[in-house]
C-alpha cells in the first residue's frame, strides 16, 4: 500500500468518525436490550405456566379427593342405612314374646305380612330373606337372578353364620330392563333366645352410582380388601389393571387411609400421567379408587399454555423483526472486519480493512487492525528471511558433517551426498510426502556420521578386514546415533542412522531387527547405500558397474532388503533419477526429484 493511499484513507476515516462520534456502541446496545425484552417476557411466562399449573393441579387433586370422600361416605352411609334398617326388621321379628325357635316364629301368620310391608316400604332392596341358622325361611325377589348373585347371597349368609357378624357380598346383578347393576349382598345375623338359635335377615341393595359432587362411579373403581377389583365401569381396564398394581393401591391394602398421589403407570403399551385417590369406604373395608388422567386434569393449562404461547410467539416475532434489522444495520462492519481476519489468518497479510464504519468503535477498532496487520506482515517477513537463512545454516551444516566424514576415506568421497540423493528418489516413488523425503534425505547425508568414532587403521585398511575388525566397523551406527541423539533437530532421523544395515530376514546389525521392525527411512537408506557401495571404488574393491548392482539388489530381495522399497529403487533408476556422477570424485551430483533445479519432467514422474 502507497503511502498516498494511507493518507487518503486516513483523512477519510478521520471525517467519518466526526460523523459518527455521536453513535456510540452503547447506544447500539440500548436498542438490542429494549428488543431483548422477550427474555423476560419468556421467564415471566414461564414461571406463570408452572404456577398455574401447580395450582391447578392442586385445585385437581382437591376435587378428586371430595369426590372420591364424598363417594365413598355415599357407599359407606348407605350400607350402613341397610344394615341398621335389616338389624331393626330382624329386632321386629324376635320382640313378640312367644315360645319357640326362630324357626318356629318365621310360620307364624303375621310374619308374611311384616316381611312384604317392610320391603315396600323401603327401596332399593332387590331381594328380602329371613333365615334361620339352617338356611330355611321366607325369600323375597322383586327380580329373578343371576349366578354371581345367589353365589354373594349364598357366601354372606355363610359368613354371617359362622362368625355371627355382619357380612357384605359385591356382586355384578343383570337385572331386566335395566341392564348390569352393582349390588351388595348384606348379611345381618342376630340371636333369638339362645346361642344356638340364630336369625340371619339378608338383603340385595343396589348401589348408588353417582354422589352429591357428581362424582361417578365409572370415573372410578371400587377394590376389596384382597386387592380384587369389585366393580368398574370405566372404559380403559388395562390403565384400572395397572393402578390396582400400583404403590398407591398396594400401600392403601396394607394400611386402609386415604392416599393421593400423581404417577406414571404404562397399560396397554402407553405410558399414562394420573392423578389418583384413594379413600377407604368405612362400613367394608373396601376401596374407592377414583382417577383421571393429567390430560384431562388439565385442559385448562392447556388452554392457557396455548393462549400465552400465541401472546408470546406475536411478542416474539416483533423482537426477532427489530434484533434483525438491529443485526443487519451492526453486522456489516464487524462482518466485513472478520472477513479480513480470516483471509490474515490464512496467510494473506496484505489485506486491510476499508475505512469508515457504523460506530465510532468500530471505525477505531478498523484502524488498530491495519496497524495491527501492517506490523504482523513486517514481522512474519522477517521471520521467513529468518527462517530461510536458519534453514540454509542448517543444510550447511548437515553437509559440513557429511564432508567430515567422508573426509576420512578419500576413496568414499560424496557418498554421503548420493546415498541422500537416491534415498529422497527412492522416497519419491514409494509417495512419500515431502516432509518424509526431507527426513530421509537428511538420515542418508548423516548415515555415516559414526564413522567419525571408528580408528583410521580400521576404515582406511587395505583389503579384508579381521573380524575383530568388522566387530570394531559394525559400531559406527550406534555410534553416529549417539552422536545425534543429543540434538533435538535430528532426532527424528536417528532411525534410519542407527538401523540402515538392517537385514530384512533379521541377519543385519547392531539390533538384528527384522521385517516390519526395521524404520522405513532405514530400509530406503540400507538400498541406497548399497547400490552407492557396489559402483564406487573401495579399498577392498573396484567399483561395480550399475547394472552389476542392480542384479545383486534384485538378489538380495526378500533377505537383505523389502521388495517395496526395491520396487521403488528400479522405478527412481529406470525413470533416470538414480544416477552416478560423471565424475565421483567431482562431488557434482545429479538433480533429484525433489530439487528446485530438477526438470520438470523428473518432477512430474
Amino acid at each position: 500500500m502507497s503511502q498516498k493511499a494511507v493518507s487518503s484513507g486516513e483523512g477519510e476515516g478521520e471525517v467519518k468518525k466526526a460523523w459518527l462520534r455521536p453513535f456510540k456502541l452503547r447506544h447500539i446496545l440500548f436498542m438490542l436490550l429494549l428488543a431483548s425484552g422477550i427474555i423476560p417476557l419468556v421467564i415471566s411466562a414461564y414461571q406463570l405456566i408452572s404456577t398455574n399449573k401447580e395450582i391447578i393441579k392442586t385445585q385437581q387433586i382437591e376435587l378428586l379427593t371430595q369426590g372420591a370422600q364424598s363417594f365413598a361416605g355415599l357407599l359407606s352411609d348407605d350400607l350402613k342405612r341397610h344394615r341398621d334398617q335389616l338389624h331393626q326388621f330382624g329386632r321386629g321379628l324376635l320382640a313378640p314374646p312367644e315360645r319357640g325357635s326362630v324357626a318356629d316364629r318365621l310360620h307364624r301368620p303375621w310374619v308374611v305380612p311384616y316381611l312384604e310391608d317392610f320391603g315396600s316400604n323401603h327401596r332399593g332392596l332387590l331381594a328380602l330373606h329371613v333365615l334361620d341358622g339352617s338356611g330355611s325361611g321366607l325369600r323375597s325377589n322383586q327380580e329373578p337372578f343371576n349366578e354371581t348373585v345367589e353365589v354373594a347371597l349364598a357366601a354372606a349368609f355363610a359368613e354371617a353364620r359362622t362368625t355371627q357378624q355382619v357380612t357384605y357380598r359385591f356382586a355384578v346383578a343383570q337385572l331386566p330392563n335395566v341392564g348390569t347393576r352393582p349390588t351388595v349382598a348384606v348379611a345381618v345375623p342376630m340371636l333369638g333366645a339362645s346361642a344356638e338359635d340364630l336369625l340371619v335377615v339378608e338383603a340385595l341393595v343396589l348401589l348408588p352410582l353417582r354422589s352429591s359432587t357428581g362424582m361417578d362411579l365409572q370415573e372410578s373403581f371400587l377394590v376389596d380388601g384382597d386387592g380384587q377389583i369389585l366393580w368398574t365401569a370405566g372404559e380403559n381396564p388395562a390403565l384400572d389393571q395397572a393402578l390396582l398394581e400400583s404403590d398407591l393401591v398396594q400401600n392403601f391394602l396394607k394400611t386402609p387411609f386415604s392416599i393421593a398421589r400423581e404417577a406414571e403407570l404404562e397399560a396397554g403399551g402407553q405410558t399414562y400421567r394420573i392423578l389418583a385417590r384413594v379413600v377407604p369406604v368405612d362400613e367394608t373395608g373396601w376401596g374407592v379408587v377414583a382417577h383421571r388422567t393429567a390430560d384431562e386434569a388439565f385442559n385448562q393449562v392447556q388452554a392457557m399454555i396455548t393462549a400465552t404461547l400465541i401472546t408470546s410467539l406475536v411478542v416474539v416475532a416483533l423482537a426477532f423483526f427489530f434484533a434483525y434489522l438491529a443485526t443487519l444495520w451492526l453486522s456489516h462492519p464487524i462482518q466485513q472486519l472478520a472477513d479480513i481476519s480470516h483471509q490474515i489468518a490464512a496467510g494473506n497479510f496484505d489485506r486491510r480493512v476499508p475505512p469508515g464504519g457504523l460506530t465510532y468503535e468500530v471505525v477505531e477498532l478498523g484502524e488498530d487492525f491495519n496497524r495491527m496487520s501492517e506490523y504482523v506482515e513486517r514481522y512474519v517477513d522477517q521471520l521467513k528471511q529468518a527462517a530461510k537463512a536458519n534453514r540454509q545454516l542448517f543444510i550447511s551444516s548437515i553437509r559440513a558433517f557429511a564432508a567430515a566424514i567422508d573426509a576420512k576415506d578419500p576413496y568414499t568421497r560424496g557418498h554421503s551426498e548420493r546415498v541422500a540423493r537416491f534415498s529422497r528418489a527412492i522416497s519419491h516413488y514409494l509417495g512419500q510426502p515431502k516432509d518424509m523425503q526431507e527426513k530421509v534425505w537428511i538420515s542418508a547425508v548423516l548415515h555415516d556420521i559414526g564413522k567419525i568414532g571408528v580408528e583410521d587403521r580400521v576404515l582406511l585398511k587395505m583389503g579384508q578386514l579381521t573380524d575383530e575388525e568388522f566387530g570394531l566397523m559394525k559400531q559406527h551406527p550406534v555410534i553416529g546415533a549417539d552422536i545425534v541423539e543429543p540434538i533435538s533437530a535430528l532426532r527424528e532421523m536417528l532411525p534410519g542412522i542407527r538401523w540402515h544395515h538392517e537385514a530384512w530376514n533379521g541377519s543385519g546389525y547392531p539390533d538384528q531387527l527384522k521385517g516390519e521392525q526395521i524404520p522405513l527411512m532405514a530400509r530406503i537408506i540400507g538400498v541406497a547405500d548399497t547400490f552407492d557401495a557396489i559402483t564406487t571404488n573401495r579399498p577392498y574393491q573396484k567399483a561395480s558397474s550399475p547394472d552389476y548392482a542392480i542384479q545383486i539388489i534384485k538378489k538380495l530381495t526378500g533377505s537383505k532388503f523389502d521388495a517395496r522399497i526395491v520396487t521403488a529403487f528400479l522405478l527412481a533408476y529406470e525413470a533416470g533419477h538414480i544416477a552416478l556422477d560423471l565424475d565421483p570424485h567431482a562431488g557434482k551430483a545429479r538433480p533429484d526429484p525433489q530439487s528446485p533445479a530438477a526438470p520438470k519432467s523428473l518432477l512430474s514422474n
